[in-house]
């Protein structure tokens, strides 16, 4: 079979390696597509993880394959593979902090030692009974590889202090940005303001949901207070940072009104600043949320993308 090997900065490789086959209690599934997250394009960037490894951690296919002692799996079953969920013997799993389990990001699928991903023609699944998700015959396989995504998306704005009728912030209209976006419409945001530098983006982000939108490399002297005119000479009730760098970290911070909240879902490596002075004057908070945990976001990601929604997928890359 054919994989995707991250070799070390800004190097990938194709090889071919042995079909894979299971052992007692693992599945094989047969990659139909995987999501290049924003995490990836760090690590092929920056070698945020220790290569040899093979990437990708947003993946949908079927069942190629089913170890003894797997029930409830069939081959051809069309599934979504998600994180590992909690380990259920850490300090984290078993205080309700199990998205941030111990072993969690070692033991997921592209991102862990060791743990391939599914920037491959076939990936092993070790822990089926919590990854698999099944997905419905009526959600296409382009679709349902957004679901990771969509499902951080859920989970941040259950984590945050969002609550009907806020004012909103979304700084990066990325595929979790927009799926932030479209669970805010849902959730009954009264308005919702993206900051976005593509112009491709920002058409998308009016499309999800979006009541208004900006070029934050272009809009120049006094954004701030027009901002915060905007939202009763406040600020946002909720900021959400989607796009993972300093500058949108920043400046979605400084958009919030006093006692108003951040909820960082963006990832970035590199150090951004934060005037403590300011945080105290207004009682600022800042949140961070990692992931989805659980069978109960994908689910209800799969319910919502049967609806009629504007595509995200932008590009289709394939080994052959």
């Amino acid at each position: 079979m054919k994989v995707a090997v991250f070799e070390g900065v800004r190097s990938i490789r194709l090889q071919q390696r042995p079909d894979l086959k299971p052992v007692p209690g693992e599945v094989i599934v047969k990659i139909k597509y995987c999501g290049i997250c924003g995490t990836d394009v760090h690590i092929f960037d920056a070698e945020l993880l220790p290569p040899p490894l093979v990437l990708g951690h947003e993946n949908v296919g079927t069942i190629a394959a089913v170890g003894e002692g797997v029930g409830g799996w069939e081959i051809g079953d069309r599934v979504l593979v998600g994180p590992p969920g909690p380990c259920g013997e850490c300090y984290y799993c078993n205080n309700g902090h199990s998205s941030i389990c111990k072993t969690g990001f070692s033991r997921t699928n592209g991102l862990g030692p060791g743990q391939d991903g599914g920037m491959a023609e076939a990936m092993r699944v070790r822990e089926p009974k919590s990854m698999l998700h099944r997905i419905p015959d009526e959600v296409a396989f382009e679709d349902a590889v957004l679901i990771d995504t969509i499902a951080v998306g859920l989970r941040g704005i259950i984590q945050s202090r969002f609550k009907v009728g806020h004012n909103v912030v979304v700084s990066g209209a990325g595929p979790i940005g927009l799926g932030t976006i479209e669970w805010l419409k849902i959730a009954g945001a009264r308005h919702i303001t993206v900051l976005e530098p593509s112009e491709k983006k920002r058409a998308l982000a009016l499309q999800h949901g979006a009541h208004e939108v900006h070029n934050p490399l272009e809009v120049g002297h006094g954004f701030r207070e027009k901002i915060l005119a905007r939202y009763n000479g406040l600020g946002a009730d909720v900021a959400f940072e989607c796009a993972g760098n300093p500058q949108s970290f920043e400046t979605a911070l400084d958009l919030i009104r006093g006692a108003g909240q951040m909820l960082v879902l963006g990832v970035n490596e590199k150090k951004a600043c934060v005037t403590e002075a300011t945080m105290i004057q207004h009682e600022s908070e800042i949140k961070a949320s990692l992931a989805y945990g659980g069978r109960r976001l994908p689910s209800a990601s799969i319910l919502w993308l049967r609806a009629d929604l504007v595509p995200m997928v932008s590009l289709r890359i394939s080994f052959v």
